[in-house]
């Protein structure tokens, strides 16, 4: 399996779908997997046009803190941060 060389950003013209909503194929050229490396967050998030961009990370809380200082930096006024964190919770009962 070959690793996809597009990355979400070029998808923002159907910004106003649903990704589960989109064709199985348009989901796999809409990612990019990263090996060895961490992305470049900064440069992902410039990338992505549009008036109004909700960032929603989810993930390590160095990661999320890190999308946030980028979101919150000043330098663009398009993206708007909002974080999820949850924990698995094992149950007593298993």
């Amino acid at each position: 399996m070959s690793t996809p060389t597009v990355s979400p950003s070029s998808m923002i013209y159907n910004a106003d779908r649903e990704l589960e909503s989109l064709p199985c194929q348009s989901l796999i050229q809409a990612t990019n997997v990263h090996y060895g490396v961490r992305p470049d967050l900064r440069r992902l998030l410039f990338e992505i046009k549009g008036s109004s961009v909700k960032v929603l990370a989810s993930g390590p809380k160095k990661m999320r803190q890190e999308v946030a200082a980028i979101c919150s930096s000043g330098l663009t006024e398009n993206l708007h941060f909002e974080s999820i964190s949850f924990s698995w919770i094992r149950s007593s009962n298993a």
